[in-house]
């Protein structure tokens, strides 16, 4: 049963979408910080590079999701600062954040892949908690079918869309939620199989990016089109791209080089 709202006092409300957010978020940061703590003893310096990490990717994921939906920002341009009210592209999101990451590893000197390493699961654990939040706001919703007889239970199910229609929708919030989770089961199986800090969150983002393309094809909220393909679609696979040459670059040089 979703809950858009956990409680509301007086014009305080506490949106379940803000609360797992802010979750992941700040599971992140708690990762990169005990990786600080765990490797060099300065879990403030690695603090402060998560912190330009967060910093990058919101302002990246906002410039996202306003230029995606463009169409509607054009002719509601107070709510493009609003960003406490949701609204984040989740590829410029990781774009921002690797650069804010980038430059607070420069700044504070601290081991780029190690940092990366220290998100490969947090990655896909807050990929789920984003769904999840989705799934809560109705954000990235299901696209209608004709009837749920005719689709497995869970595949799909009567749910709303952002403005709060109810019909026969595929369950994509839930087919996201399910992909984060595998992919955080199978790069936690593979620390047992390598020891190159960072490949596995280019792993990670190469499945993320290549489940979302899948995911694209059951979602009924309007994005610009790309010929046969969602907008979205063509990022992820752009993301499934970068997360492959990341992979392959880190898995062909030394692993404790910088």
């Amino acid at each position: 049963m979703m809950a858009p709202e956990l409680w509301r006092i007086g014009p305080l409300t506490l949106r379940t979408y803000t609360l797992l957010i802010d979750l992941a978020i700040l599971i992140g940061l708690s990762a990169v910080t005990s990786q600080g703590w765990r490797s060099e003893r300065r879990p403030t310096a690695w603090l402060n590079a998560g912190l330009a990490a967060l910093t990058g990717g919101v302002m990246a994921g906002r410039v996202g999701h306003v230029a995606v939906q463009w169409a509607y920002f054009s002719t509601h341009l107070g709510e493009i600062v609003r960003v406490w009210r949701g609204g984040l592209d989740w590829h410029g999101a990781v774009l921002g954040g690797l650069a804010g990451l980038a430059l607070g590893c420069k700044f504070w000197h601290i081991n780029w892949r190690q940092a990366l390493e220290a998100l490969a699961l947090p990655l896909p654990l807050g990929a789920a908690l984003s769904y999840a939040a989705c799934l809560m706001g109705s954000c990235a919703h299901g696209r209608e079918v004709a009837s749920l007889a005719f689709y497995p239970p869970l595949v799909a199910a009567e749910l709303p869309d952002l403005y709060g229609i109810i019909a026969p929708r595929f369950n994509s919030q839930l087919f996201g939620i399910a992909l984060g989770l595998a992919v955080l089961v199978v790069v936690s199986q593979l620390g047992k199989l390598t020891q190159r800090p960072g490949v596995r969150f280019w792993i990670a983002l190469t499945l993320l990016g290549l489940g979302a393309f899948g995911i694209g094809f059951t979602r009924g909220d309007t994005v610009p089109m790309i010929g046969l393909l969602r907008l979205d679609q063509v990022l992820d696979l752009g993301m499934a791209a970068l997360g492959t040459i990341g992979a392959v670059g880190h898995s062909a040089t030394l692993p404790n080089s910088a």
